[in-house]
């Protein structure tokens, strides 16, 4: 008996976690639809936690860079907002929110979680 093995529970979070991922991306349809710069940041963030387990090294790497970018971005939306007290989300902001975005929704495709099932469902109980 390997000592290093976690036994395996047939009993697992993959519908929660489904769940998660759907209210993730209603949460970052609805922050980028109101322009809400910081809550679609937020929510991406959320989502890219999410999906870090079926990321490849370099995916969470590239997440890390385009996470730096827009981080300054919003700060300098931060700063313009104080100066000009408009609230006001740059082109460059939000197509770098944009471009986080579908990289993240390529991940789902690319994991399997965001296509349809190729079996008939009934045959996932081995019956």
């Amino acid at each position: 008996m390997d000592i290093n093995k976690r036994e395996q529970n047939e009993f697992n979070m993959a519908v929660s976690y489904l769940g998660r991922l759907n209210n993730l991306l209603y949460l970052c349809d609805s922050a980028s639809m109101e322009r809400n710069a910081d809550g679609w940041f937020h929510s991406l963030l959320a989502l890219s936690r999410e999906l870090s387990t079926e990321m490849k090294d370099d995916e969470i790497e590239e997440i890390s860079k385009k996470r730096t970018i827009i981080n300054n971005l919003l700060h300098n939306q931060n700063i313009q907002y104080m100066r000009t007290q408009r609230m006001e989300i740059s082109n460059e902001l939000y197509n770098n929110l944009n471009e986080l975005e579908l990289f993240l929704r390529n991940v789902l495709k690319e994991s399997g979680l965001q296509s349809k099932m190729k079996d008939d469902p009934i045959n996932a109980f081995g019956n």
